[in-house]
């Protein structure tokens, strides 16, 4: 087991600086939840892309582990200063980020361009039963084993876990690391609900558990993504961590 680092919170800044969702869906999907996943995952035997590389600029790299080192050096003050910054907004420049204002706003406009691509390809077997979706597939997504949605009562069972629903999605802008807006659904457990995010700065006593199923429609080109995530940590120490992204 690894110790929880500094990096995750980094991570959780990073994706933060995205692009305002709502819960309007497009017409490329109904809005009716049972009747959208049918569409999206149709029973039968499908190959998957397995997104879970990622394209980044040599120079993105190179400041990124400058603002990592920075971070680490500062890491009490960060977990105050991201409190400061709203929700779903950019994190605003700050010297001890170990950045000239330059650098940062050029790290930033990376952000945009960052792509996830594929790293090879796998089947993945749809059932549906008794309005419950199954999932069969091996090697790097041997986990999807362990999946299934409930369309009845509108919960993602993930072994013994319930993740209850989380939000209709309405990505609309291009940049994200799909390259395409899109629309979906999410399941999300998260404990606690209601993060204290000062309990960050003692890692050696951080408990937490998060996991989140996303499934949408690429609209550029049609094609379905999903990702499941489970990430558990106990006494600073990442018990579970793990991250199934697909696409076809």
């Amino acid at each position: 087991m690894k110790r929880i680092p500094y990096l995750i919170l980094l991570l959780m800044f990073l994706t933060s600086c995205g692009h305002s969702q709502t819960s309007t869906l497009h017409d490329k999907l109904t809005g009716n939840l049972k009747s959208d996943l049918k569409l999206l995952l149709p029973n039968g035997t499908i190959e998957v892309d397995i997104m879970d590389g990622v394209r980044q600029d040599p120079r993105q790299v190179e400041l990124s582990k400058k603002l990592q080192s920075s971070v680490k050096q500062n890491y009490v003050w960060f977990v105050d200063y991201m409190k400061t910054v709203p929700q779903g907004q950019p994190m605003p420049y700050h010297v001890n980020l170990g950045l000239t204002k330059e650098e940062y706003a050029e790290l930033m406009g990376y952000m945009d361009n960052i792509e996830v691509v594929s790293t090879g390809a796998e089947e993945i077997s749809i059932q549906t039963k008794d309005d419950v979706i199954h999932f069969k597939s091996r090697g790097k997504l041997s986990l999807l084993d362990s999946l299934k949605i409930d369309l009845k009562n509108n919960i993602v069972l993930f072994g013994r876990l319930k993740l209850p629903f989380g939000d209709n999605l309405d990505i609309t802008s291009e940049k994200n690391a799909l390259k395409s807006k899109w629309t979906g659904y999410s399941w999300v457990l998260e404990e606690p609900k209601d993060f204290d995010p000062d309990k960050l700065k003692d890692l050696n006593n951080l408990k937490m558990k998060q996991y989140k199923l996303i499934l949408g429609k690429l609209e550029k080109t049609g094609k379905t993504y999903m990702s499941l995530k489970g990430r558990e940590i106990e006494n600073g120490a990442r018990t579970v961590d793990f991250e199934i992204p697909v696409l076809w």
